[in-house]
């Protein structure tokens, strides 16, 4: 497992210190597929299954099911944030987050809107699944065996929020210079949505993760654009404060006993992540 930690840690923080001082995005998208490398620096060399039903599904039906299955949880977490908020502040949308030097920021929400249900798609290939390889379809399992996989899933989440330091210090996340509470603040909400991430793996593989896992990069951008003036203070309000911890933790007991109902009611079939259900 050290392999594993230090390509993670040791390539992935590299990329995000580079971010750092260059403050280009695409040094983010290549640290996002260094779990990835550090898996198969283990030897790790499982290919992903995409598709955990019969094969005489049409392929259409198991995009559907593999997308909704994946993404749902990452709807209803933004849904309570959104309920959870509205006794507080009402929403104020804006189009800020859209300004692009080319065209206006009308145009922009408007084709945000048109493609929002692929971003999680399109998220997963830039990035997500290379990250989804390493923390759920290597860590994950390498751990359960000692500490089952809901405490496997905490420690992963633990894990992840550290990985995700030198980002953080460089403002990524809450907008704060080298102020290392910004980690501690992430941790649980990363231990939260790793549950919920787990629990999307164990019934539908790394490629339903590596969907959430889009999913959350793509569509948190929705709390703010509803809630813009709360973004100074994103340590309490949305998906990375103190708000978002909560909620994520809910979503995380709600699908946890979803998947787990719905893993045992196939008692001879295997899942995409190759766990049978009778480990879960």
């Amino acid at each position: 497992m050290y392999r594993f930690l230090l390509v993670a840690f040791g390539v992935g923080w590299l990329f995000q210190a580079a971010f750092g001082f260059t403050k280009s995005t695409l040094w983010l998208a290549a640290a996002m597929w260094t779990p990835a490398l550090g898996a198969l620096a283990e030897g790790h060399r499982v290919m992903p299954k995409w598709w955990p039903g019969p094969k005489t599904t049409p392929p259409r039906t198991r995009f559907l099911k593999l997308f909704i299955g994946s993404t749902w949880p990452v709807l209803l977490w933004l849904a309570l944030m959104v309920l959870a908020t509205l006794p507080f502040h009402l929403p104020s949308p804006t189009l800020a987050p859209f300004r692009h030097p080319l065209y206006p920021a009308e145009v922009a929400a408007a084709l945000w809107i048109a493609l929002a249900p692929l971003l999680p798609l399109g998220v997963a290939f830039l990035g997500a699944f290379g990250e989804e390889y390493g923390w759920r379809g290597y860590l994950t399992p390498k751990l359960a065996g000692r500490l089952g996989w809901f405490w496997a899933s905490v420690l992963v989440g633990i894990i992840w929020a550290v990985w995700h330091t030198p980002s953080i210090l460089f403002g990524y996340e809450y907008g704060w210079y080298m102020r290392p509470e910004g980690v501690l603040l992430f941790i649980p909400v990363t231990c939260g949505v790793a549950v919920i991430h787990t629990a999307v793996y164990l019934r539908w593989g790394v490629w339903g993760a590596a969907l959430t896992h889009g999913a959350v990069n793509s569509w948190a951008v929705i709390y703010y654009v509803l809630y813009p003036r709360l973004l100074p203070d994103r340590w309490l309000w949305g998906p990375v404060g103190l708000q978002g911890a909560a909620t994520a933790w809910l979503v995380a007991a709600l699908t946890w006993i979803y998947t787990k109902r719905q893993v045992q009611s196939r008692p001879k079939a295997e899942d995409a992540s190759g766990v049978s259900s009778s480990s879960c």
